[in-house]
């Protein structure tokens, strides 16, 4: 083990100590000072912007080369909750090694991946006489799993933040071995709903003559779809950007059959997609969604307590695909339920992003794919976009450059789970394709 693999394993040691959960706004300047500190000491010209609740980080690395190209590097320091804490293995806040294994909250997602690079760097310089053949920008957020707020804010007041390529924070290998390159993520709009239907709860005899609010809302979540699954809100669809044809093909080529997406996913309900006759993978990945996350009303004790209850509330999300508006998207929501007689449905809109997706064409991510295959020895699964959401617009809208993600995952890192872990074998084969990604911009 190098010393500069040491140095960084005994940081990411320390990182998953710091319960840095933004969902609770916890320990979130400790760790972003702890970044910073490493990151100065590392040669970087470091700043911590505090101006939110989460901080930035951004450290700057020279390049004496007068046309060298810049990379961003993005990470985020904050976690998902480590609860429920029975169910783990080992204390979620000690980095802890078994057999191959690093076992941690936030080991993968995403303190690990940061440490992992910033050895990368290290041991680079170390090995070329401190220089660099390309300017790196670390920006390292502390609110990520709670929808990066603030994010774009920060990017308006670092317009120096500008480059040619930005590596995203993490990624996988797929089931075979082969590591994932992603170029993408869909957008998102959460909203709560709320049904009133009177001053307090009443006697469940009442119902003869009394509609209750869990009843009133459950009709208006009705009206969103159809039969078949399809959103019915109409204009929902305008702003859908259409993928193109390799990005089609790219989707079509990734190896997970239909009945490996039900088994893995434990899904018991027949697929959507096979009631409208379409494409279960382009869906995933290519279309935006409306979701129920979870009903609120009444009594939900033991036993039975026959009333009727005079709120109800709805959590609901729609994924979006590059495109869409999140405001856009949730006005066209509004409009509906009142079209359907539904104007005494409150919309409170929580959280709302864009989506993106990369030209995985760009010459700068054609590099990274190429030098994926010369680094592991097999060719990657190459991903326009994820099914999942994450901050990506922020990023391109406010730099205008391309992005790419891959990283030191598994199938069995457990990403907000408990037990969340990496294999130390992918850990030092991502930090060695770090360092090839540097050493392609000698030439």
């Amino acid at each position: 083990m190098t010393k500069a693999r040491e140095t960084y394993l005994d940081l990411l040691k320390e990182l998953v100590a710091i319960p840095s959960v933004s969902a609770k706004r916890e320990y979130l300047p400790e760790a972003a000072n702890r970044i910073a500190k490493a990151l100065t000491d590392l040669g970087g010209q470091t700043t911590v912007d505090d101006s939110y609740f989460a901080p930035l980080v951004i450290s700057h690395f020279k390049s004496q080369k007068p046309d060298a190209k810049t990379l961003i590097i993005y990470n985020h320091y904050d976690v998902q909750p480590a609860e429920p804490f029975d169910l783990w293995n080992s204390d979620p806040w000690t980095l802890t090694e078994k057999d191959g294994h690093l076992y941690g909250r936030g080991v993968d997602d995403d303190k690990g991946n940061l440490t992992a690079r910033l050895t990368a760097l290290a041991e680079y310089l170390d090995e070329h006489d401190q220089q660099l053949p390309v300017n790196i920008i670390f920006v390292v957020e502390g609110s990520e799993e709670t929808a990066s707020q603030h994010l774009d804010d920060y990017f308006k007041k670092h317009p120096e933040i500008k480059g040619d390529l930005i590596i995203w924070e993490s990624g996988s290998k797929d089931g075979d071995g082969r590591p994932i390159i992603g170029g993408g993520n869909k957008g998102i709009v959460t909203f709560n709903l709320k049904a009133k239907t009177g001053g307090i709860d009443l006697h469940s005899s009442l119902a003869a003559v009394v509609n209750s609010a869990p009843w009133r809302l459950s009709q208006a979540l009705a009206t969103f779809f159809d039969q078949d699954g399809r959103i019915r809100v109409p204009h929902f669809y305008d702003q859908v950007k259409k993928p193109n044809q390799r990005e089609k093909d790219l989707i079509a080529a990734l190896p997970d059959s239909r009945e490996d997406f039900i088994k893995k996913n434990q899904i018991e309900a027949p697929l959507l997609t096979d009631k409208r006759g379409d494409d279960w993978k382009q869906a995933l990945y290519f279309e935006p969604t409306l979701n129920i996350e979870g009903i609120t009303s009444g009594y939900q004790g033991a036993g039975v307590k026959t009333v009727l209850p005079a709120e109800a509330t709805a959590k609901v999300e729609a994924r979006l695909v590059p495109g869409m508006d999140p405001d856009d998207t949730l006005k066209a929501i509004e409009k509906h339920l009142i079209a359907q007689g539904f104007d005494d449905i409150e919309v409170e809109k929580t959280l709302g992003q864009g989506g993106y997706r990369s030209d995985m064409t760009n010459p700068e991510i054609e590099r990274v794919i190429r030098l994926s295959k010369e680094a592991y020895g097999k060719e990657p699964v190459v991903i326009p976009t994820s099914a999942g959401t994450g901050p990506m617009n922020y990023a391109y809208e406010a730099t205008k450059t391309p992005i790419v993600g891959f990283g030191i995952g598994y199938p069995g890192t457990l990403d907000h789970a408990p037990n969340e872990n990496i294999r130390l074998k992918d850990y030092d084969e991502n930090v060695a394709f770090v360092k090839a990604i540097l050493e392609s911009y000698q030439k």
